[in-house]
């Protein structure tokens, strides 16, 4: 019997070196007899992040009627990239990162091209892939996540100036020899992440931040002085108010200036200043961008049967990097997929450092002018609590080195709940307004 579609054997190295091979099966566009595959929707997901896979997880438990294919440039499976951290100190196996396992997506018949990336989108339903082959599809997916943003200085591209954003990031670092000297760019959440890991792997780390407090996103000065104490304690270097002012690393890396006028040896250097939306595919297709892909409330891109999610995306001028909303979109575009209705809209979501033995925590708004603070503090513990309240109703909360209460500030937070007395809120109880 001749088949009407197309099998194709993908054959990849992976990471570790192994050969790894994947079937996919490509539908022709215009083509079918009305029964069995011919007359599915062929959905083609570009990316295979932590967003795709959560959206595949979500069309399987919805049972999508269609054919589902992932095109990924790393490859392999999805995983979970929160845990790269514990993963590289040792914490946690390799094998704990994966989000499903390789038999899930065959039991489903998700087809995996890996090691290949799309480099040219045609919105009326064709993708080229670095290799040379084309896909056909109905629909396809933007999951493209986001770029890290390296220093704006000259520098020789090379393996010790990168990113930590994933498994092949995570095995060069665990293969340098002990006692190495890391600087890490950024005093956010990456690079925070970054340093601790490093630090666990027995490295000299200095951690550079152009905020004068780390975290300044999420906490205020007075909570971040103790995220700091704590960061010192664990032996990083921190060095904040200031930024690289030169990189020598000419052959190599050996060294970078800050702009204080220190100079910190360095023998790698980890850029976690920050990300930038990955929409050069989209800006290709002739997609409406800004600085993310642009959606809807549906996840819908300028293109009907295109769509975005995750940090490649940017609805009504937000980009988001956080898992959390990254899941709402999946779980909403699975429905839309599934032609049952759902609409999306931004929710409150609670950011936490993800550093084992250190709770650091941060939900609603802790920047508003007009907001009064309340502090609670145990300076030997090396424990603060700060809540923000405006009028009457807690708009924000920041803990470092505790998380007790958190269910009922973010309860409170996130329904408006008027609010009589500020303290017995502090101490875990709450009387009405």
């Amino acid at each position: 019997m001749r088949w009407p579609y197309t099998v194709i054997c993908v054959s990849s190295i992976g990471a570790l070196g192994e050969t790894q091979e994947r079937l996919f099966f490509a539908w022709p566009k215009g083509t079918g007899t009305g029964e069995g595959p011919m007359n599915q929707e062929r959905l083609l997901i570009i990316g295979h992040g932590m967003a795709a896979t959560r959206l595949l997880q979500q069309l399987v438990e919805r049972e999508y009627p269609g054919s589902i294919t992932v095109v990924s440039e790393e490859g392999g499976i999805g995983y979970n990239r929160i845990q790269l951290t514990p993963w590289l100190a040792g914490e946690v196996s390799e094998a704990s990162l994966d989000l499903v396992d390789d038999a899930w997506y065959r039991q489903h018949r998700i087809y995996r091209v890996n090691g290949d990336a799309v480099v040219a989108l045609d919105p009326a339903g064709q993708v080229r892939l670095n290799s040379g082959r084309t896909l056909v599809f109905d629909q396809a997916v933007l999951a493209t996540g986001a770029l890290p943003r390296f220093p704006d200085l000259p520098f020789p591209a090379q393996p010790a100036i990168r990113a930590f954003r994933s498994k092949a990031d995570g095995h060069w670092l665990k293969a340098l020899p002990a006692n190495r000297s890391a600087v890490v760019v950024g005093g956010g959440l990456l690079g925070l992440e970054a340093a601790w890991g490093l630090r666990a792997c027995g490295h000299r780390v200095s951690l550079v931040h152009r905020n004068t407090h780390l975290m300044n996103r999420q906490l205020s000065a007075p909570t971040a002085a103790y995220l700091a104490r704590a960061a010192s304690q664990a032996g990083i270097a921190l060095h904040l108010g200031c930024e690289l002012s030169h990189i020598d690393a000419k052959p190599e890396l050996t060294s970078v200036e800050l702009s204080s006028g220190d100079t910190l040896a360095a023998d790698v250097l980890i850029a976690a200043a920050g990300i930038q939306p990955n929409q050069h595919l989209a800006r290709q297709a002739g997609l409406r961008v800004n600085r993310g892909v642009l959606i809807d409330d549906q996840m819908r891109t300028s293109h009907p049967q295109l769509f975005a999610l995750g940090e490649c995306a940017e609805y009504k001028g937000q980009t988001f990097g956080l898992v959390a909303p990254a899941y709402q979109q999946a779980e909403v575009l699975a429905s839309v997929l599934c032609a049952e209705p759902a609409h999306w809209s931004p929710q409150q979501s609670t950011t936490r450092l993800k550093i084992s033995g250190l709770d650091v925590v941060s939900h609603g708004r802790i920047d508003h002018p007009d907001a009064r603070h309340l502090t609670l503090d145990a300076p030997v513990l090396n424990q603060c609590r700060r809540l923000h309240f405006l009028n009457d109703r807690l708009i924000g909360a920041e803990m470092v080195g505790i998380r007790t209460h958190l269910e009922l500030y973010q309860h409170l937070i996130e329904q408006q709940t008027p609010i009589n007395d500020a303290r017995a809120v502090m101490l875990g109880s709450i009387k009405a307004a």
